[in-house]
């Protein structure tokens, strides 16, 4: 039985042999990523009391680009499905594929069988599911292909054999570096918003196994959890999860580009604050509804203080500068007192505007 799915498979798989070699992120700067909001349609995946999971990764994927498309401007948001449609998981890692996507990052949520006190996020990287925990994963994610009217895509692959999946320890995503590098990262911003981190695994994900860059599958938390459910159901907790991959996300460009270009991270010189014009960089670390002093000692510690109002809030500002780099300096040393959702925004001619503008003012 296992000899006769080996030479089914064993083609196929044997393009993952090649990362052994040491393949490295494509590209120099990370340009297009795509984000798949796992299940839809007719298949909901798992279900809470109050909600499905398809409804929590969609809310959670639109979030995540939206912070992107706001602060990113050179990154193309691409996203597998913004509406409640099906969609095969083939056609998932396609759209990857065709868009010659940097990163690819599918969103889901857990359930147990059992049990409802299961708690926390954890981040997965295509590979061998090395224990049952990790198995019973994979299989119920997996067997959305189980909707489609074609599985053709995968060779007849059954979500449900154990042994389907020993083919899976022969196969190491080409990226699996840098899928670890950034999966780490999530894990990391996860447990920065108070989640219970599960940690970084590794498993047979279908969708994970057909992208050409790397990829990670991330498990939100456990919708058969009241309590988790609650947290995955509400704008705040969604915020929470989203933002968390977006700061991920950040840091793992700003990374990969800093190391890519110069070989090593670049040491960025704090630009004054003074002598700035009406175009200018700047971190906002804190917003109110009401306007409170910039000098409250809710901010102490925090240098250069200012407030703008917009979109109905105040919000608080640390320093003007020239660069988005000493922008991006600020914004750790912000971080570093406990503002740890502190973001750089630019203004253009005295308003609220894009990174990108910004940029393409100053260079004028």
């Amino acid at each position: 039985m296992i000899e006769r799915k080996i030479s089914r498979f064993g083609v196929l798989f044997l393009v993952f042999l090649l990362p052994l070699f040491g393949f490295s992120q494509k590209g120099e700067k990370i340009q297009t990523i795509v984000i798949d909001a796992g299940h839809g349609g007719k298949d909901t995946g798992a279900l809470g009391k109050v909600t499905t999971e398809k409804a929590i990764n969609l809310a959670v994927a639109k979030k995540f680009g939206a912070y992107i498309e706001e602060n990113m401007p050179d990154v193309k948001v691409i996203y597998t499905r913004k509406t409640d449609k099906f969609i095969e998981l083939s056609e998932r890692a396609a759209i990857a594929n065709r868009n010659n996507a940097d990163l690819f990052v599918s969103i889901h949520v857990n359930s147990t069988e059992g049990t409802t006190t299961a708690n926390g996020a954890e981040t997965y990287v295509m590979g061998e599911s090395k224990n049952e925990k990790n198995l019973a994963v994979a299989k119920k994610e997996n067997a959305s292909i189980l909707l489609e009217d074609n599985t053709d895509a995968y060779d007849n692959f059954d979500p449900n054999s154990t042994e389907a999946y020993i083919l899976f320890s022969l196969s190491q995503s080409m990226y699996q570096k840098q899928s670890l590098d950034i999966a780490g990262k999530v894990q990391k911003q996860f447990a920065a918003k108070g989640r219970h981190d599960r940690g970084v695994q590794q498993a047979g994900f279908l969708v994970l196994w057909k992208t050409s860059m790397p990829s990670i599958l991330v498990e939100l938390g456990f919708i058969n959890n009241a309590k988790e459910e609650q947290f995955l159901n509400s704008e705040k907790g969604q915020t929470q999860m989203a933002l968390a991959l977006y700061r991920a996300f950040e840091d793992y460009k700003r990374e990969f580009e800093a190391e890519n270009h110069s070989g090593q991270k670049p040491v960025v010189q704090d630009q004054p604050a003074t002598n700035v014009g009406d175009t200018y960089f700047t971190v906002q670390f804190a917003s109110r509804d009401k306007k409170v002093s910039s000098t409250d000692k809710a901010f102490s510690g925090v240098k250069e203080v200012d407030v703008y109002h917009y979109n109905g809030a105040f919000r608080y500002i640390s320093g003007k500068f020239t660069s988005k780099d000493a922008a991006m300096k600020r914004q750790s040393e912000v971080r570093a007192l406990g503002y740890k959702d502190a973001f750089v925004v630019a203004f253009v001619n005295g308003e609220r505007g894009t990174i990108k503008q910004a940029e393409e003012a100053l260079k004028k």
